[in-house]
């Protein structure tokens, strides 16, 4: 009688790094509260100016530093567990790349720069670019361009353009992720809520890849090697972001400001270009993985196309994004904020569906452009007619039409007895300000 192979399920695979997520979870917890009353001693707070920012008191920064304190402390404690055990290999170690740690430290490091004193873009680009160039450290981006011209059947590439197209595709990876999470920063718990649903599918999706790795017995053993990296990398994430939610959900007592908007579109490319390494499955599994963080790519794309269709720099603000017209069609913040956690639930349960149905990479990319586009055409519609709503000219006939018939003109979206759901809006420290920096300090906006 031949003994069989135990199979790992879910269970198996994940077990060993729940410690992460408890102490990622208790580290930002704690550290939330800390961090708020340092920000209030020295003044560094997002001070309301009854514009775009309708907070009634001044709100507190560097919940960003609270969330990468969590997580820092967990991906140091990663080092001190066992990981799973692959049947075929045996038990496995965490090799965390310090490249990440980097990264992420340079990302928050700029972002407290542009919270407590202002700086430029083109400053806050550099920073992200040297955090990227940080991730290259450890050829995190690298493989990913070498396996897909390999997929796409372009044989050996000579390394020099190998690290070429290495490098552009990682600076622009980090600056557009970074900048796609801090643009939809504009209302309580929205940007951090958003991030964890994205983590947690995520976190799913290399679930999925280590039980088909761990189970198969010709797995390679660099694939073996990088599952428990793709794992502690979701799990801490989501314990810091779930440690500091409570603090910033409306009303909102703190915000993570631009380090921490900046950080969580860095973790988030980071774990995108992390499943990048998985050989064969490389283009699929990225596809995959911006299918689940389609809620940040597509309201910058928005933002890209209405700028340009307009005549006006893809740089300047507006208040146009998917919560402004939420917002602006009557829905309250809790309302509109619950609206796009749905959203980024469908996508994260439809990038998991795909990998767990094994289905191919050229269905998945059908599927992500039907999407994709049937979103950008809804939501540039409704964009449009809110716009011709508040046309100067229209809304003159309007009150016209309203006086003429007696009917008072309602200017306030707001539902009757939404006040208190007013949106503390997260960025943008300096008063004097034009826009809020949920949209004034991200390159892209």
């Amino acid at each position: 009688m031949t003994a069989t192979t135990p199979q790992l399920d879910a269970s198996a695979i994940l077990a060993p790094y729940m410690g992460i997520f408890f102490v990622a979870f208790l580290v930002s917890l704690v550290a939330t509260p800390v961090m708020r009353r340092l920000a209030l001693s020295n003044g560094i707070v997002d001070v309301p100016d009854l514009l775009r920012k309708n907070h009634r008191e001044p709100i507190a920064y560097l919940g960003g530093v609270a969330i990468f304190v969590g997580w820092l402390v967990a991906v140091l404690a990663s080092h001190f567990i066992d990981p799973h055990t692959v049947p075929v290999a045996g038990p496995i170690a965490v090799d965390f790349p310090i490249s990440i740690v980097i990264g992420a430290a340079a990302i928050v490091i700029t972002g407290m720069l542009d919270d407590i004193y202002g700086i430029s873009p083109r400053v806050k680009i550099g920073g992200q670019l040297f955090a990227a160039a940080g991730l290259a450290l450890n050829d995190i981006g690298f493989r990913f361009v070498e396996n897909s011209l390999r997929l796409l059947g372009l044989g050996a590439v000579p390394d020099p353009i190998v690290y070429i197209l290495g490098t552009v595709l990682l600076g622009f990876l980090v600056v557009a992720g970074c900048n796609a999470v801090n643009l939809i920063d504009g209302l309580d718990g929205l940007a951090s809520g958003v991030c964890a649903i994205a983590t947690l599918g995520f976190l799913a999706i290399a679930t999925l890849v280590a039980i088909e790795a761990a189970n198969d017995p010709f797995a390679l053993p660099e694939t073996l090697d990088t599952d428990p990296t793709r794992i502690v990398m979701a799990v801490a994430v989501v314990g810091a972001i779930l440690g500091f939610l409570p603090y910033n959900f409306n009303p909102a007592t703190i915000f993570m400001g631009d380090a921490g908007s900046l950080l969580l579109g860095f973790f988030a490319i980071t774990s995108i270009l992390l499943f990048a390494d998985t050989g064969a499955e490389a283009l699929k599994l990225a596809t995959v993985s911006l299918i689940v963080f389609a809620v940040p790519i597509t309201d910058t794309s928005l933002a890209i196309i209405r700028r340009k269709l307009r005549g006006k720099p893809i740089f300047s603000p507006d208040n146009e994004h998917l919560h402004h017209l939420l917002r602006r069609s009557g829905f309250s913040v809790k309302q509109s904020v619950g609206i796009l956690y749905l959203a980024a639930i469908a996508f994260a349960v439809i990038g998991v569906v795909l990998v767990a149905t094994d289905m191919q990479w050229r269905y998945i990319m059908a599927i992500f452009a039907v999407i994709y586009a049937f979103i950008l055409v809804s939501v540039y519609k409704v964009a449009r007619a809110l716009a011709a709503r508040e046309d100067p000219a229209a809304a003159k006939i309007a009150a016209r039409a309203a006086a003429a018939q007696q009917i008072p003109a309602d200017d306030d979206p707001t539902p009757p007895g939404e006040e208190e759901d007013e949106p503390a809006a997260p960025h943008g420290r300096r008063p004097e300000a034009p826009a809020r920096p949920g949209d004034t300090p991200a390159p892209l906006s």
